[in-house]
């Protein structure tokens, strides 16, 4: 009987590896809870942008349905002007409008558990790819940091590193 479960031993653990990464990719692919639901407010002290800062900014995320995300963002100018943007979709690479923003369309993408690319496009750029933007969760679940490349209407670059922590 020793014998048995110690050839055994390795199988069950490749098995039982098999199984767990198995189950994590079905609980993702069926839109287990993303660790960024809920709301962001911007650190200013430890972001850096390349044009104005803004007085205050706040992420929100929402879960919808199964396999989606909604991203809202609330940003309040330097002059006290408010902004809100928002977009709804899947992390399958396909373009869905976005409101209120330079950019007409965006698309996500999953990288890791804790990784989103998000690629931006304009109508006015022939569909082109103007904004990349990656968003990375801490290990602790606390910090998201935002990391934005584009270009303007007018071609000049443009980038940010936005640095959020999560509210209560």
């Amino acid at each position: 009987m020793h014998g048995r479960i110690a050839r055994l031993g390795p199988l069950a653990i490749v098995a039982g590896l098999f199984l767990g990464v198995s189950l994590s990719s079905a609980l993702s692919a069926q839109g287990a809870k993303d660790a960024v639901i809920g709301k962001w407010l911007l650190d200013p002290v430890t972001s850096t942008f390349s044009g104005a800062v803004p007085e205050k900014r706040v992420l929100t995320f929402e879960a919808v349905g199964a396999d989606a995300i909604k991203q809202i963002v609330d940003t309040t100018g330097a002059n006290g002007a408010t902004d809100r943007s928002e977009f709804t979709a899947k992390f399958d690479g396909k373009d869905v409008p976005i409101t209120n923003s330079v950019l007409d369309f965006v698309s996500l993408k999953r990288i890791s558990p804790t990784k989103v690319e998000r690629y931006g496009k304009r109508r006015s750029s022939k569909d082109e790819l103007v904004e990349t933007q990656a968003r990375e969760l801490s290990a602790d679940g606390k910090t998201l940091t935002v990391t934005t490349k584009g270009t303007d209407f007018d071609g000049n670059e443009y980038s940010s590193t936005q640095v959020f922590k999560r509210m209560p």
